[in-house]
């Protein structure tokens, strides 16, 4: 069977329970028992690849590439069956035609070429955020998404949480009135500024590690333990820091609930910082603030969305905190991270980086009695879920799709622009370019030979 049959063929599990999915879909459906099983390959086979080894339990998971023999153990031993490779592309080259979906576990820097590689053979995907290293990676995906036509999903659970529509829906019906300005902050602290003066001594490669692979379109530079397996992601060549970590899940939150696009323009203004005010835990003092020479907070603003008003979003980070009234602060663990809706009536508090639990700030006891009733669709489970039962053809397509991703991811990338260059970034998305034209180096970087991809889809 080729491979374009097989993934047609996988699409007819519900064939009769596809109310809400498009005719041509329902039409493209042939017939297949709901038990059916997709080929799976896992590109990046430790850290958080753990997090989706139950959802392919019950599928077939053909291949596995990692450029770290310990660090993808787990996965070998897990899916003992599978094929092991240490570069993903030489996996999509032999496996390609059986494959029906890629889920893409890597470092920042390596999610661009190996979601483009997949696509490009037609296999759906699954990517943990943020869905790529710089600006014209992700808008580079959408011309993807529109000439290959795959499935697609970044891994940000929040977007599936029963608690992120709850936000949305009870933000549609009135509860908080309009939203002005939204405040979401995360214990976690973009330190790359810092780490790229301060650079590592060399350290030999483990024996288990192809670096080179580790680096792929990079510049290859000395490797240290301090930075792979697990600390890239506060290296500017290779990951995107706190912001970069933890963006694209809270601010997530008010993307969807108040439908915000593209921002207009984010600076930095360190001297917003409350962290100050919070109250000690049944001493009712104020708490010693702790200071983090890298604490930051961000503010972006967001443009008027039809009769809706603009909204800013302020972005706290490494210990930088948002007023908050006692009634929030005496939330457990809320230091850590979580966001605010603020309304003219009432605020959205939702504890946490996702929307695990949201709550009202004011009245909560006997609002919650008053719930609006529920009018968005939920969603089939995390997503991974999402993404297998959209290649099966039983839901239309994943909510965090790429069309959905990109601007989130967009969002997020502008935030570490402003914090690199020091500069209000003020940022055209039809253009893709910036106010400042000394800005726009980092819209795009370069990359490697041999490691060039997506170049073609911008001349067609």
């Amino acid at each position: 069977m080729n491979p374009t049959t097989r993934r047609h063929f996988l699409k007819t599990s519900a064939g009769t329970a596809l109310a809400g999915v498009s005719t041509l879909n329902v039409l493209d459906a042939k017939t297949k028992g709901a038990n059916g099983k997709l080929n799976i390959a896992l590109i990046g086979g430790g850290g958080i690849a753990k997090t989706c080894f139950h959802d392919c339990d019950d599928h077939n998971v053909v291949a596995i590439a990692d450029v770290d023999d310990v660090r993808g153990a787990e996965a070998f031993k897990r899916f003992p069956s599978a094929k092991r490779f240490k570069d993903f592309r030489k996996l999509l080259d032999s496996h390609w035609k059986e494959l029906d979906l890629a889920i893409v576990s890597t470092p920042d820097h390596t999610h661009f070429p190996a979601t483009l590689a997949a696509m490009e053979r037609n296999i759906a995907v699954h990517k943990q955020k943020p869905l790529t290293h710089n600006i014209w990676q992700a808008r580079t995906l959408l011309k993807a998404q529109q000439k290959y036509n795959v499935q697609t999903v970044m891994g940000n659970q929040g977007h599936t949480l029963e608690g992120m529509r709850y936000i949305r829906e009870w933000y549609e019906a009135g509860m908080i009135g309009e939203v002005r300005e939204v405040h979401a902050w995360t214990n976690r602290t973009t330190k790359n500024n810092y780490n790229a003066k301060n650079p590592l001594p060399a350290q030999e490669i483990p024996g288990s590690l192809d670096w080179d692979l580790w680096s792929g379109p990079a510049a290859l530079k000395d490797y240290n333990s301090q930075i792979c397996p697990s600390g890239w992601r506060w290296w500017w060549d290779y990951g995107l820091g706190g912001l970069g970590d933890i963006g694209c899940h809270t601010l997530d939150i008010p993307k969807y609930a108040l439908g915000l696009g593209y921002p207009s323009a984010v600076y930095m203004d360190n001297d917003l910082d409350f962290s100050h005010e919070l109250v000690s835990e049944n001493k009712n003092k104020k708490k010693k603030k702790k200071e983090n020479p890298h604490g930051a907070t961000y503010v972006y603003e967001f443009p008027a969305r039809g009769e809706r008003p603009p909204v800013k979003v302020f972005w706290y980070e490494g210990g930088h905190l948002p007023k908050m009234a006692e009634s929030v602060q005496s939330i457990n663990k809320i230091e850590g991270g979580g966001c605010l809706l603020v309304g003219e009536k009432n605020t959205i508090v939702s504890p946490g980086m996702r929307p695990n639990s949201p709550r009202l700030q004011d009245n909560w006891m006997e609002l919650r009695r008053t719930i609006p009733p529920k009018t968005i669709p939920r969603a089939v489970g995390g997503p991974v879920k999402e993404i297998i039962a959209a290649v099966k053809g039983e839901i239309e397509s994943p909510g965090s799709n790429f069309d959905y991703a990109v601007p989130l991811t967009e969002a997020v990338i502008l935030g570490t622009i402003a914090i690199r260059s020091g500069k209000k970034v003020e940022y055209n998305p039809e253009a893709m370019s910036f106010s400042d034209s000394s800005l726009d180096a980092y819209i795009k970087e370069p990359v490697r030979e041999g490691w060039g991809y997506g170049e073609s889809l911008w001349s067609a």
